[in-house]
Protein backbone atom coordinates (compact mmCIF):
# COMPACT_ATOMS: atom_id res chain seq x y z
CA UNK A 1 0.00 0.00 0.00
CA UNK A 2 1.47 3.72 -0.74
CA UNK A 3 1.95 5.84 1.61
CA UNK A 4 -1.08 8.48 2.71
CA UNK A 5 -0.64 11.96 1.02
CA UNK A 6 -0.11 14.69 2.59
CA UNK A 7 -3.24 17.06 2.39
CA UNK A 8 -3.06 19.85 -0.34
CA UNK A 9 -5.26 23.17 0.21
CA UNK A 10 -7.61 23.06 -2.89
CA UNK A 11 -6.54 26.50 -4.10
CA UNK A 12 -3.00 24.67 -4.87
CA UNK A 13 -4.66 22.72 -7.64
CA UNK A 14 -6.44 25.61 -9.61
CA UNK A 15 -2.90 26.49 -11.65
CA UNK A 16 -0.93 24.66 -14.04
CA UNK A 17 2.13 24.77 -11.43
CA UNK A 18 -0.28 23.80 -9.02
CA UNK A 19 -1.02 20.37 -10.48
CA UNK A 20 1.76 19.66 -11.58
CA UNK A 21 3.46 19.73 -8.15
CA UNK A 22 0.71 18.02 -6.59
CA UNK A 23 1.43 14.98 -9.42
CA UNK A 24 5.00 15.04 -8.75
CA UNK A 25 4.57 14.73 -5.08
CA UNK A 26 1.84 11.86 -5.45
CA UNK A 27 4.22 9.99 -7.95
CA UNK A 28 6.95 10.25 -6.12
CA UNK A 29 5.02 8.71 -2.74
CA UNK A 30 4.67 5.36 -5.30
CA UNK A 31 6.93 2.65 -3.32
CA UNK A 32 6.65 0.46 -5.99
CA UNK A 33 6.02 0.35 -9.61
CA UNK A 34 2.43 -1.46 -8.31
CA UNK A 35 1.39 1.12 -6.58
CA UNK A 36 1.72 3.31 -9.60
CA UNK A 37 -2.05 2.52 -11.06
CA UNK A 38 -3.26 3.60 -7.47
CA UNK A 39 -1.24 6.64 -7.22
CA UNK A 40 -2.84 7.79 -10.93
CA UNK A 41 -6.50 6.87 -10.33
CA UNK A 42 -5.87 8.62 -7.21
CA UNK A 43 -4.11 11.76 -9.54
CA UNK A 44 -7.27 11.35 -12.03
CA UNK A 45 -10.26 11.56 -9.49
CA UNK A 46 -8.35 14.66 -8.33
CA UNK A 47 -7.88 16.37 -11.40
CA UNK A 48 -11.67 15.30 -12.28
CA UNK A 49 -13.47 16.96 -8.85
CA UNK A 50 -10.81 20.10 -9.64
CA UNK A 51 -12.16 20.48 -13.06
CA UNK A 52 -15.68 19.98 -11.86
CA UNK A 53 -15.23 22.27 -9.24
CA UNK A 54 -13.99 24.96 -11.56
CA UNK A 55 -16.86 24.50 -14.06
CA UNK A 56 -19.40 24.50 -11.44
CA UNK A 57 -18.10 28.41 -10.09
CA UNK A 58 -18.09 29.35 -13.72
CA UNK A 59 -21.56 28.39 -13.78
CA UNK A 60 -22.27 30.23 -10.44
CA UNK A 61 -20.40 33.57 -11.69
CA UNK A 62 -21.83 33.64 -15.22
CA UNK A 63 -25.45 33.24 -13.81
CA UNK A 64 -24.52 35.94 -11.08
CA UNK A 65 -23.78 38.23 -13.87
CA UNK A 66 -27.03 37.37 -15.70
CA UNK A 67 -28.72 40.58 -15.43
CA UNK A 68 -25.40 42.77 -15.76
CA UNK A 69 -24.68 45.68 -18.07
CA UNK A 70 -21.74 47.22 -18.77
CA UNK A 71 -21.94 51.03 -19.51
CA UNK A 72 -18.00 52.26 -20.91
CA UNK A 73 -17.49 56.24 -21.72
CA UNK A 74 -19.42 57.79 -19.28
CA UNK A 75 -16.79 60.75 -17.53
CA UNK A 76 -15.56 59.48 -14.06
CA UNK A 77 -17.72 61.57 -11.21
CA UNK A 78 -21.69 61.81 -13.16
CA UNK A 79 -22.98 59.33 -10.72
CA UNK A 80 -22.36 62.16 -7.96
CA UNK A 81 -22.54 58.81 -5.78
CA UNK A 82 -25.94 57.82 -6.49
CA UNK A 83 -25.01 54.93 -9.08
CA UNK A 84 -28.21 53.20 -9.16
CA UNK A 85 -30.33 56.64 -9.53
CA UNK A 86 -27.66 57.24 -12.57
CA UNK A 87 -28.12 54.76 -14.43
CA UNK A 88 -32.29 54.37 -14.36
CA UNK A 89 -31.97 57.45 -15.31
CA UNK A 90 -29.66 57.35 -18.25
CA UNK A 91 -30.80 54.39 -20.22
CA UNK A 92 -33.54 56.28 -20.93
CA UNK A 93 -31.92 59.65 -22.05
CA UNK A 94 -29.19 57.49 -24.28
CA UNK A 95 -32.10 54.88 -25.84
CA UNK A 96 -34.91 57.30 -25.72
CA UNK A 97 -37.38 57.42 -23.04
CA UNK A 98 -40.73 56.77 -25.23
CA UNK A 99 -38.81 53.24 -25.49
CA UNK A 100 -39.40 52.84 -21.67
CA UNK A 101 -43.22 52.83 -20.95
CA UNK A 102 -42.26 51.94 -16.80
CA UNK A 103 -38.90 53.26 -14.16
CA UNK A 104 -36.10 51.03 -15.18
CA UNK A 105 -35.57 48.91 -11.77
CA UNK A 106 -32.09 48.95 -11.32
CA UNK A 107 -30.53 46.41 -8.18
CA UNK A 108 -27.19 47.50 -7.50
CA UNK A 109 -23.98 48.28 -9.12
CA UNK A 110 -21.27 45.60 -9.11
CA UNK A 111 -17.69 46.29 -8.98
CA UNK A 112 -16.21 46.71 -12.24
CA UNK A 113 -13.52 44.66 -13.85
CA UNK A 114 -9.79 45.85 -12.17
CA UNK A 115 -7.50 47.05 -14.69
CA UNK A 116 -10.14 48.78 -17.10
CA UNK A 117 -9.16 51.22 -19.29
CA UNK A 118 -11.99 53.69 -19.29
CA UNK A 119 -14.13 54.49 -16.85
CA UNK A 120 -16.66 51.65 -16.53
CA UNK A 121 -19.81 50.94 -14.84
CA UNK A 122 -21.46 47.89 -14.11
CA UNK A 123 -25.39 48.13 -13.14
CA UNK A 124 -27.73 44.49 -12.98
CA UNK A 125 -31.05 45.12 -14.59
CA UNK A 126 -33.74 43.61 -12.19
CA UNK A 127 -35.70 42.38 -14.78
CA UNK A 128 -33.45 40.19 -17.37
CA UNK A 129 -36.22 40.73 -20.29
CA UNK A 130 -35.30 44.43 -20.11
CA UNK A 131 -31.82 44.01 -19.66
CA UNK A 132 -31.98 42.41 -23.11
CA UNK A 133 -34.08 44.96 -24.05
CA UNK A 134 -31.88 47.30 -23.57
CA UNK A 135 -28.90 45.40 -25.54
CA UNK A 136 -31.33 45.27 -28.50
CA UNK A 137 -32.15 48.99 -28.84
CA UNK A 138 -28.44 49.99 -28.41
CA UNK A 139 -27.39 47.75 -31.41
CA UNK A 140 -26.23 50.12 -34.19
CA UNK A 141 -27.02 53.39 -32.61
CA UNK A 142 -24.15 55.75 -31.64
CA UNK A 143 -24.59 56.38 -28.01
CA UNK A 144 -24.07 60.07 -27.17
CA UNK A 145 -23.78 61.72 -23.45
CA UNK A 146 -22.76 65.12 -22.93
CA UNK A 147 -20.51 65.05 -26.00
CA UNK A 148 -19.04 61.74 -25.26
CA UNK A 149 -19.34 58.29 -26.90
CA UNK A 150 -20.63 55.91 -24.79
CA UNK A 151 -20.70 52.11 -25.78
CA UNK A 152 -23.44 49.49 -23.45
CA UNK A 153 -22.21 45.85 -23.45
CA UNK A 154 -23.39 42.51 -21.63
CA UNK A 155 -21.43 41.78 -18.67
CA UNK A 156 -20.34 38.34 -19.49
CA UNK A 157 -17.42 36.33 -17.79
CA UNK A 158 -14.15 35.60 -19.95
CA UNK A 159 -15.47 32.44 -20.36
CA UNK A 160 -19.24 33.02 -21.58
CA UNK A 161 -17.52 35.36 -23.70
CA UNK A 162 -14.99 32.79 -25.10
CA UNK A 163 -17.92 30.12 -25.69
CA UNK A 164 -20.20 32.75 -27.37
CA UNK A 165 -17.66 34.03 -29.60
CA UNK A 166 -16.87 30.63 -30.83
CA UNK A 167 -20.38 30.94 -33.03
CA UNK A 168 -19.80 34.11 -34.41
CA UNK A 169 -19.00 32.67 -38.59
CA UNK A 170 -22.44 30.24 -37.78
CA UNK A 171 -24.09 33.12 -36.36
CA UNK A 172 -22.60 35.67 -39.45
CA UNK A 173 -23.36 32.46 -42.09
CA UNK A 174 -27.19 32.62 -41.03
CA UNK A 175 -27.38 36.09 -41.47
CA UNK A 176 -26.48 36.25 -44.58
CA UNK A 177 -28.85 32.88 -45.08
CA UNK A 178 -31.90 35.74 -43.61
CA UNK A 179 -32.39 32.46 -41.27
CA UNK A 180 -34.16 33.19 -38.11
CA UNK A 181 -31.34 33.06 -34.81
CA UNK A 182 -30.58 33.91 -31.56
CA UNK A 183 -28.05 33.07 -28.93
CA UNK A 184 -29.29 32.26 -25.61
CA UNK A 185 -27.48 32.85 -22.34
CA UNK A 186 -24.92 31.50 -21.86
CA UNK A 187 -24.43 29.86 -25.23
CA UNK A 188 -27.26 28.14 -26.80
CA UNK A 189 -27.72 29.10 -30.67
CA UNK A 190 -31.80 29.00 -31.33
CA UNK A 191 -32.31 28.39 -34.98
CA UNK A 192 -35.98 28.78 -36.97
CA UNK A 193 -36.27 26.90 -39.65
CA UNK A 194 -39.01 24.94 -41.64
CA UNK A 195 -41.43 25.60 -39.14
CA UNK A 196 -39.05 24.28 -36.71
CA UNK A 197 -36.80 25.51 -33.49
CA UNK A 198 -33.27 23.57 -33.62
CA UNK A 199 -31.07 24.57 -30.71
CA UNK A 200 -27.23 23.94 -30.67
CA UNK A 201 -24.62 24.15 -27.75
CA UNK A 202 -21.79 23.15 -30.67
CA UNK A 203 -20.61 25.59 -32.74
CA UNK A 204 -19.43 22.91 -35.26
CA UNK A 205 -22.54 20.72 -34.76
CA UNK A 206 -24.94 24.82 -35.57
CA UNK A 207 -22.14 24.43 -38.49
CA UNK A 208 -23.39 20.89 -39.94
CA UNK A 209 -26.36 21.85 -39.68
CA UNK A 210 -26.22 25.24 -41.55
CA UNK A 211 -24.00 23.12 -44.41
CA UNK A 212 -26.72 20.29 -44.72
CA UNK A 213 -29.82 21.83 -44.54
CA UNK A 214 -29.69 25.18 -45.09
CA UNK A 215 -28.14 25.72 -47.33
CA UNK A 216 -29.72 23.10 -49.67
CA UNK A 217 -33.21 24.77 -49.39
Amino acid sequence: MPPKASKQPKESLQSATGMEDYISREASQATSDEALPLVWEKVSNRILKTINERLKLDDLEGRSRRNNIKIVGVPEGEEKGKPVEFVAGLLPKLLGATHFAEPLIIDLQPKPPEGAKAHTIIARVHFYTEKEWILRLRAGRNLDYNGHKVYIFPDYTAEVLSQRRSFRDVMQALRALQVTHTLRFPAKLCVQHNGQLKSFTSPAEAARFGESDVKQV
